[in-house]
Parts: C-alpha cells; structure tokens; sequence
C-alpha cells in the first residue's frame, strides 16, 4: 500500500552510527510527527539497529518457526476469495515482543524511514525493516507466522521478498492491488500458476470499529483485466463490478491476514487523520513460493536495492530475500548479522535505472493515496 514517499530517502545507506552533527545555532527545527517520530537527521540511525526485546520463552536461535496449523476450510477460503483472516497467529508472548520492538523503532527512527514519515501517510513507515532490525529478523526467522503463510497454500518453502513495518495510516488508500512485491513473480498466471507469492499483515493491535478495516472485493484475484503494472483501479472501467461482494476484515491482535498480490483492496483511515490515543501498528510483506525465481524486470524496487548478483531467471537463492520455511538458513542469518543485507550504491542505481519503465506504476500509485478528494468507485 506505500510505495513512491519511500523512493525520495532511499539513495544513502551509507556508516552506521549517528548522522554528524553541526553547530546548534545551524540546525532548523526537527520535524516530528504526531507520534513524537523526530526524522531530524541528526536524530536518526543510520546503520543496523536491534530493538532490546527478547524472544519469547522456549525459543532458540537456529530453530525452524515456530509451528501453526491452517485448516483445509480456511485454505479454501484463500484460493475461492483471493484473501483471508486467519485469528491468533500470534500468542500473547509473541504480541508483546512485536509491540516492544515496533514502539521501539518509532522512537529510534532508521533514516530509511524518513521520507514515508515526512510524506504524512502513517506515522512511520519503513521498508526492509528486517535488514536493519535484528528484532524483526528474529521474528520473521522464529515467530509462527511463516508456518501460518506456509500452511495457507501447502509451500515447501517461503522467502522473504519484501516487507513494511506500518503505523496509523492517516490518509487511508483507494482501491488498488500491490505490486510493491520485490523481484519477483508475485501475481502468477490466473487459473494457472496462481499462487507464486502471498500478501501478508500481522496486527499488533485490535481494529477500530470504525476505520482502519481493510476491505476487499470477493474474489477478484481472477480478474483478467487489471495489468500488473496498475496500482490504482477503476471499479468500472476495470470490469471489478463484477466482484460485488466485499470481505471486510476488523483483525485483533495477534491475527494474520494473508491475500493474493492481484485481490483489489482499499482501506480508510480515520476521517480526522489522527489515530488520538489509538494505534494501528502492522507488520506486513509478500513471500515468494517454492522455487521462486529473480525477476526484477528491470522494474523500480524498493526492495530491490543490495549487491547480489543475480539475473532475470536466477533462482531466487541469497540472504538479501532471506529464507524462511521450513527454517532459516544460519549463512543468511549471518550475513544478515553482519551488515551485509543492505542498500547498496549499486543496488539503488539498479532500482533508478528502473525508473523509466515504472513510471506508468507510479502514475498509478498517485491515484491510489486518499488525499480528502472524493473517491472513485464504491465506498
């Protein structure tokens, strides 16, 4: 749902440690979002981070995740309706360390955040939070959620090909269909070979009751008629009358929710643009299914920004889009570990080289931000 106010800060990874700092009497006011989220550049961390959160009892380094059963309805459920809420993936325990290291982060912003926070859209945004949080990497490696994506469609085996950590949404988003899903083919062939890659949220927190509900069109995930290059859609136009029936899911903490990159969705945010003394923090992402190959297209990708030397049809095999079912790999986890998982400056001059043949892409995702006009289409 976030893509073009991520491409503005993405060009410096560069030492960690903080940004250097001059004179007091130089320095214009830090900006600071309702959340107390300070991107002043003085203020923000430049290099890998770890929230100080520990795993939930019983949990060792090198296990394979932790395991949760999906039934064959909820499965069905997945490949009839293009998308589904599978209730209490998360314990109290697992909750709790995804809260702590989310709170965390917002108050120790990355500088990969800070064009996604001064754009307004949430409170903080930051993709690839994984690669420069130890904490969200030890959640992706051990927590049940990759067993959850993994049982959803019967994968052997999942990688991580792109995530976003998402606070309080404030402008909320039409209706669309991601294709922010990293290098890969996430949205298959319908009918065919569908299911190449899932959509993914995992909520900290229970849903208002009355915005913040992701919203999707029944079955949409067949439809033939939306290119792979459009974000925004047009329900009309785009032949998604066809799909009446919505599926509006209010998921509480803990809960998973798991869609096809091609089912069109929208979301609303609070008419006010301000979650008061709410919170709607989201963990979400696309893995690649089974075999998944690198297929950057020459396409700009947000996640797509590190040194890994792989080509159009290259399987999809190094630590940048880690492995994580049926367990993590420890050499990726290593490099991971060590720094070696980040934007690169031949990585982000191969993502702007994207630019051109993206543009209808970006075009789209102009549309896509609710920025107060009326909206197009069905409410």
């Amino acid at each position: 749902m976030f893509g073009v106010a991520s491409a503005l800060g993405v060009a410096s990874y560069m030492s960690s440690g903080r940004a250097a700092v001059g004179g007091a009497s130089t320095r214009a006011r830090a900006p600071a979002m309702k959340w107390d989220v300070d991107i002043a550049p003085w203020e923000l961390d430049y290099g890998l981070q770890r929230s100080p959160v520990r795993l939930p009892d019983g949990v060792e380094i090198g296990d394979p995740p932790q395991p949760f059963e999906v039934t064959d309805e909820q499965r069905r459920a997945l490949y009839e309706d293009g998308a589904i809420v599978i209730p209490g993936v998360l314990n109290k325990e697992w909750i709790e360390y995804l809260r702590d290291a989310t709170d965390w982060q917002v108050e120790h912003p990355h500088f990969w955040s800070i064009a996604g926070v001064a754009s307004g859209l949430y409170d903080y945004i930051q993709r690839s939070v994984w690669a420069s949080n130890g904490a969200f990497a030890d959640f992706m490696y051990y927590s049940p959620v990759a067993s959850a994506l993994a049982g959803s469609v019967g994968a052997k085996e999942l990688r991580l090909a792109t995530d976003l950590l998402m606070v309080n949404p404030n402008k909320g988003f039409k209706w669309h269909q991601d294709n922010q899903n990293g290098p890969i083919d996430s949205f298959g062939e319908p009918g065919a070979n569908e299911w190449t890659s899932l959509r993914w949220w995992v909520t900290m927190d229970d849903c208002p009751p009355d915005h913040g509900a992701p919203v999707y069109l029944k079955g949409s995930h067949r439809n033939e008629k939306v290119t792979s290059e459009a974000v925004f859609v047009d329900l009309e136009r785009d032949g998604l009358l066809a799909y009446p029936e919505l599926l509006e899911f209010r998921p509480r903490a803990g809960d998973l929710i798991v869609w096809h990159a091609r089912s069109i969705h929208k979301i609303d945010g609070p008419k006010s643009q301000d979650w008061d003394e709410s919170r709607r923090r989201v963990l979400g992402g696309t893995v690649a299914i089974d075999d998944a190959k690198y297929m950057a297209g020459g396409r700009l990708l947000f996640s797509d920004m590190g040194s890994h030397g792989m080509e159009d049809g290259d399987l999809l095999n190094h630590a940048l889009f880690p492995k994580l079912y049926p367990c993590s790999d420890p050499a990726e986890r290593a490099e991971a570990a060590a720094g070696r998982c980040t934007r690169t400056w031949e990585g982000v001059t191969r993502m702007w080289g994207g630019l051109f043949k993206s543009m209808a892409e970006m075009s789209s995702f102009a549309n896509v931000v609710n920025l107060g006009a009326a909206d197009r289409g069905r409410k």
